[in-house]
């Protein structure tokens, strides 16, 4: 059984979900993949922390971990990008393994090896280097928005959040085609409200986005099916 800690925030990890049952090979219910998902929104601002110091997450991501190891999880991941902060820190208090979110995104690009790479995430994880460090550590370029695209970016990433699609897909829209402008042969859509706002991106130029929701849900299916093949073995 797959455990995910979500809430961060419900739609994208509804969103998660639903690639997994697009990307599984399945005829009827029972060749689903099992998921047990702690979707549990009140987990506290994660960018807040990073950025301002504000209350830290880790308690209770670290209750969200514990709760899907008792339900039966045999494998656990996260399907939020600025949660990875704290990736590290609750592997070490697993007793299960984790897929990480981050090591999909660096595997497919070093799969197409892509020379410059553009990152739309939130300024916490932007402040944080997450990706620009393991793009950077392959020697290939990394391009991040400037400080009046970032604020645009936030603001989408929020209109998500709230409900308000549109808006946030037309903003997030700019901010894409700003780093593709800038020579950026694809985008790292690094934070898992932005695959639902650039959903019509997706779409007609699958090429140039980086879904790092959608790596992630196909690195659970190849799990799992790794795991039936060793049990029918």
């Amino acid at each position: 059984m797959l455990g995910v800690l979500g809430g961060m925030g419900p739609l994208a990890t509804v969103d998660f979900m639903q690639k997994i049952i697009a990307l599984t090979e399945a005829s009827k219910d029972q060749e689903h993949l099992p998921m047990l998902v702690h979707n549990v929104p009140q987990i506290p601002d994660r960018s807040a922390c990073i950025l301002q110091g504000s209350e830290d997450p880790f308690p209770a991501l670290l209750r969200g971990l514990r709760s899907l190891e008792r339900g039966g999880a045999e494998c656990v991941v996260i399907p939020c990008n600025t949660a990875h902060y704290w990736f590290e820190k609750l592997q070490k208090h697993a007793q299960i393994p984790m897929i990480s979110i981050l090591e999909c995104v660096q595997s497919h690009i070093r799969k197409h090896q892509f020379k410059k790479v553009g990152v739309m995430a939130t300024s916490a994880t932007v402040s944080a280097v997450m990706y620009q460090q393991l793009i950077e550590d392959d020697g290939r370029a990394c391009l991040t928005p400037d400080q009046e695209m970032q604020t645009l970016m936030m603001d989408a990433i929020y209109d998500i959040k709230a409900g308000r699609l549109e808006q946030g897909s037309q903003r997030m829209k700019v901010v894409f085609d700003d780093l593709i402008a800038q020579g950026a042969e694809a985008v790292i859509l690094g934070c898992t409200e932005i695959p639902i706002g650039l959903a019509d991106v997706v779409k007609t130029s699958p090429e140039q986005c980086i879904d790092a929701t959608a790596l992630l849900a196909s690195a659970c299916v190849e799990w799992y099916s790794c795991q039936e093949a060793r049990e029918a073995a």
